[in-house]
C-alpha cells in the first residue's frame, strides 16, 4: 500500500500470479477504500512507512502524517483489525533493484513493475503513469517475497 496523496493499494495473490487488483485512494472515499480492501479478503498487508524529512515544511510534514494515519485506518477497518507490516521506501526499492535517484525513481519503479507484471494497469488512457499504482504494486511484490 502506497499511502501518498495520490497513493494506491495493490493486492497480489500468492496462489495466482495473474491476479492483480489495484485501487486508487485519491479517486475514492476512505469508506470505499476500506470496503474494497475488505472485499479482497487479504491476510497480510504491507504499508509503505513514510515520514517527514528534516527541513520539510510543516504543512508537508502534516500531510505525510495524515496520509499515513488514513492508510492505517483503512487497513484496520477494511480487515477488521489486521495491522499492516511496514517497509521503508529504500528497502522495497532496493529489493526490486532501483538505482535511480530523485525524480527518476518513479519512472524506474514503473519500468520494473511493467517488466515483472506486464498485465498490470499502471498507466492511464493516454499512456501516462497513474501515480501510486506502480509503487503499490512493487510494495505488494516485496511483500510476497517477505511473508
Amino acid at each position: 500500500m502506497d499511502p501518498g496523496t495520490r497513493g494506491a493499494m495493490c493486492v497480489l495473490d500468492s496462489n495466482d500470479p495473474a491476479h492483480i487488483a489495484l485501487f486508487d485512494f485519491h479517486l475514492n472515499t476512505i469508506y470505499d477504500a476500506a470496503k474494497w480492501l475488505h472485499d479482497q479478503n487479504v491476510n497480510v498487508i504491507w504499508l509503505e512507512k513514510i515520514h517527514a524529512f528534516p527541513g520539510m515544511a510543516a504543512k508537508s510534514s502534516f500531510g505525510f502524517g495524515r496520509s499515513y494515519g488514513i492508510a492505517m485506518s483503512i487497513c484496520e477497518i477494511g480487515t477488521k483489525g489486521l495491522l499492516p507490516k511496514s517497509v521503508v521506501p529504500r528497502v522495497w526499492q532496493k529489493h526490486i533493484g532501483i538505482t535511480a535517484k530523485g525524480s527518476m525513481i518513479k519512472k524506474q519503479v514503473a519500468q520494473v513493475a511493467s517488466t515483472i507484471y506486464p498485465a498490470a494497469n499502471i498507466r492511464g488512457p493516454k499512456g501516462g503513469l497513474i501515480d501510486g499504482r506502480s509503487d503499490a504494486l512493487m510494495i505488494a511484490h516485496y511483500g510476497l517475497s517477505n511473508i
